[in-house]
């Protein structure tokens, strides 16, 4: 069924349907569809129809979604993070995750688990030696991006109406620009991924949150699952007030940027890409308000400082070691894709100097690109959120598809992707907003201004339930 969570949640409601059908729903649909994506690698059909028999009377009782392999886990189901090597190992969940618990309390019913590139770490495309790859619902010879690909290419393709993903250079906002979707990376520390923390939070660069295709179904996902848990090491301001109630609220005049070029000048954005931020300040101007260009001047660096790269091997070497660990043995190099085994390896000659260094370094600039926002008086800020529609699967090359999203982990700042344009060969392509420190109530205002007034509820791409 091509409907969004809440209007599944209401036929339940209702008693058209009950939350076993619904799931059965789902479980055909992925059957039928997903050999063509590849998007839902794990499937736990029988746990699900189960569960969906003895749903708690929650609000999206009955409602199917699926995991990201990823830093999230549900207690003995498989979970590899995309390794080949643990794949192989047969390895179960040991515990769920804070998130898993928050959304089947809810009434959410768990029906599998999405495609990833090997421990998430490409945002061009999702694909894996464990897992292959997955393919775009709009055009199958295309990329879903990365690495919440899986992710986007099951909600896209109507399977599920929500996906749980994680962003740590775009990897929500980029998959749902590619796929047509809503993708809010919240604030840091916004959503727990409890009850451990990997590497700080990846350095504090990585949000968790889900994909979805209308904003009312983000706000109400973000109300449910946001919140602190113990150990978290960052913690998001609390809002003011459910974030479900900011869709439909007035935001006011808002002072808007306007950013469409690469800062650094080394990535070309496509026509279709400025089309789709062009067309959205439009619309906002239209909404009544002050839209004109601007950007924080650091951009113009890149988002990450030169000192960072020591930093993002010691990520791998740690979660390598993490699942040694687990594992009861060491990862070899035969387990792992040789891009991963070669961080670790480099890792392995980065001293105590350099990370601290790293971090410091990235704290700095996330300073400066945030100053914008507190310092010259700017509500929002305007993108495209990737610099070129999905390439095809064999075309990802060089390009920094993360230059526009990028920054934004690294100040810690909410941003959203929203489906506001369709290029010339049919595929969608997103436009993102980007707000002050702890503002997705402000981003949820204007996003449903502009699903209002760019409204995508009606697009199907070519597969889809």
């Amino acid at each position: 069924m091509y409907m969004d969570a809440h209007t599944q949640a209401a036929l339940v409601r209702r008693g058209e349907v009950t939350p076993v059908e619904l799931v059965e729903r789902a479980i055909s649909a992925i059957e039928r569809l997903d050999p063509a994506l590849n998007a839902v690698v794990i499937r736990r059909f029988d746990k699900a129809r189960a569960e969906a028999a003895a749903a708690p009377d929650g609000p999206f009782r009955g409602v199917p979604y699926l995991l990201k392999d990823l830093s999230l886990v549900s207690e003995g189901d498989p979970t590899s993070q995309g390794i080949a090597g643990v794949k192989a190992s047969g390895h179960l969940g040991e515990h769920d995750s804070h998130v898993v618990r928050r959304l089947r309390a809810a009434g959410f019913i768990l029906v599998g688990k999405t495609n990833l590139p090997e421990l998430g770490a490409s945002v061009a495309t999702t694909d894996s030696a464990a897992w292959g790859p997955a393919r775009n619902p709009w055009d199958t010879s295309r990329t879903t991006g990365g690495s919440s690909g899986g992710a986007a290419a099951a909600v896209a393709a109507g399977l599920v109406p929500v996906a749980d993903a994680t962003d740590a250079v775009g990897s929500i906002r980029v998959p749902a620009s590619y796929c047509g979707l809503v993708g809010l990376k919240g604030s840091r520390g916004r959503v727990s991924v409890g009850p451990y923390s990997f590497a700080d939070g990846l350095w504090g660069l990585a949000g968790e949150m889900c994909l979805t295709r209308s904003v009312r179904d983000t706000a109400a996902l973000l109300d449910l699952i946001a919140g602190p848990e113990p150990g978290d090491p960052h913690r998001a301001p609390p809002p003011a007030r459910p974030f479900a109630a900011e869709v439909g609220a007035a935001p006011g005049r808002l002072r808007i940027g306007l950013l469409t070029s690469d800062p650094t000048g080394a990535t070309v954005v496509a026509p279709e890409c400025v089309a789709a931020a062009t067309s959205a300040a439009q619309a906002l101007a239209g909404l009544g308000h002050e839209v004109a260009d601007g950007f924080p001047p650091v951009l113009a660096k890149g988002a990450f400082p030169d000192s960072f790269g020591p930093a993002g091997a010691v990520m791998t070497a740690l979660a390598l070691e993490h699942w040694g660990r687990r594992l009861g043995r060491p990862l070899t190099e035969a387990d792992v894709e040789p891009q991963t085994w070669g961080a670790a390896q480099y890792a392995a000659t980065v001293s105590g100097l350099q990370l601290a260094q790293a971090l410091d370094h990235l704290r700095d600039r996330g300073a400066e690109i945030e100053r914008w926002w507190s310092e010259d008086g700017w509500d929002l800020l305007l993108t495209p959120t990737v610099p070129a529609p999905a390439p095809l699967l064999d075309a990802t090359g060089d390009t920094d598809f993360g230059v526009f999203t990028s920054p934004f982990n690294v100040s810690g700042q909410p941003a959203i992707s929203l489906p506001v344009h369709t290029g010339s060969t049919g595929l969608p392509v997103g436009a993102q907003l980007v707000a002050a420190y702890g503002r997705e109530d402000l981003l949820l205002r204007v996003a449903a201004q502009l699903e209002a007034a760019m409204p995508w509820a009606a697009r199907r791409p070519a597969v889809h339930a």
